[in-house]
C-alpha cells in the first residue's frame, strides 16, 4: 500500500458510513504504487491482445531503435517525439484500424528504444526503411504475437524496467491508442459512493467530527474497524457540525 498519499473518504449516505482507505500516489519512484500500476499495464496490454485475435486481427510485437549517432535518453526521446507522429501517419495510411500500446526503454547503452504492441500489420522491412525516414534507428524487429500470454510476457519484461534517474520528467511510462480496450471496471458497491481526497490525521479528525454530528460511521476499509478520537490524536467539536 502507498504511504506517499493522503487518504480516502468513501461517503455512503444511504447506509450511513464513510470508508478510509489510503490513496495512490501514482508515482513511477514509489515502489508500490509503480508495481501495482505495472501489472495493471500488463493487465490491460493482455485483454487488449485477447480481444483482437479473438476478432481475428493479428498482433505483433515491435521493437523500434534511436538513430546510432544520438547517445543520450534525453537526444532520442525528442527524435522519437517528433518521429512517431509521422511514422504512426504512414501507417494509419496502410491501415485505418492500427491500435498501439507503447512502452520506452532505457536500454543499456544509455539510449531509448521503444518496444510495442500493435496491429499495424507491417513487414519488418518497411518498418526498418520507414522509420529511418523519420530519424530513427534503421534496427526494427516485429515477431507476431500468438496468444495473450505471449504479449504478457513481452510487456511484463519492460513496462517495470526502471528508466534510471536522468530521463526527462513527464517521460510517460505506457502510451496506448484510443481504442485499445480498457480494463472493465468491477461492479462493486464502491461504485456508487462518493470519494473525497484529504491530506491526513488532522483532515480526518475534521472528517470524523462531521460523522459523529450527522451520525455517519467512520470504518477503515482494510480492517473494517471504527474510527474514534483515540485512533486519530485529534479532537474536533461535533457540535461544529451538527
Amino acid at each position: 500500500m502507498c504511504d506517499r498519499a493522503g487518504l480516502l473518504i468513501g461517503w455512503d449516505y444511504s447506509a450511513r458510513r464513510a470508508l478510509v482507505t489510503r490513496a495512490n500516489c501514482d508515482s513511477w519512484n514509489c515502489p508500490q504504487c509503480s508495481r501495482r500500476m505495472a501489472e495493471t499495464w500488463v493487465l490491460r496490454a493482455q485483454i487488449g491482445v485477447r480481444k483482437f485475435i479473438n476478432d481475428g486481427i493479428m498482433v505483433d510485437f515491435v521493437t523500434i531503435t534511436s538513430h546510432e549517432k544520438l547517445k543520450t535518453f534525453s537526444a532520442t526521446q525528442a527524435v522519437w517525439r517528433s518521429a512517431w507522429p509521422v511514422l504512426y501517419a504512414a501507417i494509419k495510411r496502410r491501415n485505418t484500424d492500427l491500435e498501439y500500446f507503447l512502452v520506452p526503454e532505457k536500454h543499456k547503452d544509455g539510449r531509448m528504444h521503444v518496444h510495442a504492441l500493435w496491429t499495424a500489420n507491417v513487414t519488418q522491412k518497411w518498418l526498418k526503411d520507414n522509420a529511418r525516414k523519420r530519424g530513427l534507428g534503421y534496427e526494427a524487429k516485429i515477431k507476431h504475437v500468438t496468444d495473450a500470454i505471449q504479449a504478457t510476457r513481452y510487456v511484463t519484461k519492460y513496462v517495470g524496467k526502471s528508466l534510471g534517474e536522468d530521463v526527462p520528467q513527464r517521460t510517460r511510462r505506457v502510451t496506448v491508442s484510443q481504442g485499445w480496450p480498457d480494463i472493465p471496471d468491477p461492479k462493486t458497491e464502491m461504485n456508487g459512493l462518493r470519494w473525497e481526497y484529504i491530506s491526513g490525521n488532522g483532515a480526518l479528525a475534521v472528517v470524523l467530527a462531521e460523522c459523529q454530528a450527522k451520525n455517519i460511521d467512520l470504518i477503515d476499509m482494510q480492517t473494517g474497524e471504527f474510527f474514534d478520537a483515540i485512533d486519530l490524536g485529534t479532537e474536533v467539536d461535533p457540535a461544529l457540525y451538527a
